[in-house]
Order: structure tokens, then sequence, then C-alpha cells
């Protein structure tokens, strides 16, 4: 008699579960919303690390650009292999306060 009732216990436990897919799931760190004091001090962080990110940026971006042209240049007009040289810097031009927070990853180079 008790294993007919750890059975029907059993085959209603199962039943009634929810599917994995139907189970509450954790929040991703990109859908929680930042408290607006938590999210301004990122914005002004941004703002401060662009500061010196951006020139900094940019500067190696232009180097990179004659760089690839000349090695365009040097090898016979080779698009592919100028290419290969100015797609190092490709990414972003600067911070967001999203990459601080971690829900965006920085992107510099291929």
């Amino acid at each position: 008699m008790r294993h007919v009732a750890c059975a029907v216990l059993l085959l209603g436990a199962v039943t009634t579960a929810l599917p994995a897919s139907a189970a509450p799931q954790q929040a991703r760190l990109e859908d929680v919303t930042p408290h607006p004091a938590q999210a301004a001090g990122m914005s002004l962080l941004a703002a401060v690390v662009n500061v010196v990110y951006f020139p900094v940026r940019f500067a190696v971006t232009a180097v990179t650009g004659e760089i690839g042209g000349l090695t365009g240049w040097l090898t016979g007009g080779d698009v592919p292999a100028a290419r290969s040289i100015w797609s190092s810097t490709d990414g972003q031009a600067y911070i967001k306060p999203a990459i601080l927070e971690g829900r965006d990853h920085l992107r510099f180079g291929s």
C-alpha cells in the first residue's frame, strides 16, 4: 500500500511541476535598472574617463589609419593588407556608462 501511495505522490509531483522554461528566472544584469544616484555617478565617471580615453583612442586611430595607408601603398595597393591594419581599431570611440556597469563590453580592435 505504501508503494502505491508513494507512486501517486511522485506522479502528482511530476505532473504539476513547472517546466524549466516557465520557472522564474533571475534578472540578468542587462535588465536591472540602476538606482538614479548610481546611474548619475556612472555617467559622471564615464565622462571623466572619456576625457583621457577619447584623445588616446583618436590618436591611435589616426596613427593606425596612416600606417594602414602606408601598408596599402607599399604593397602595391593591396586593400586587404591595409584593411587588416585598419580593422585593429574597430570598436567604440568612447566609454559608455553601461561599459563601466558591466552591462556592455568595450570593443577595441577586431
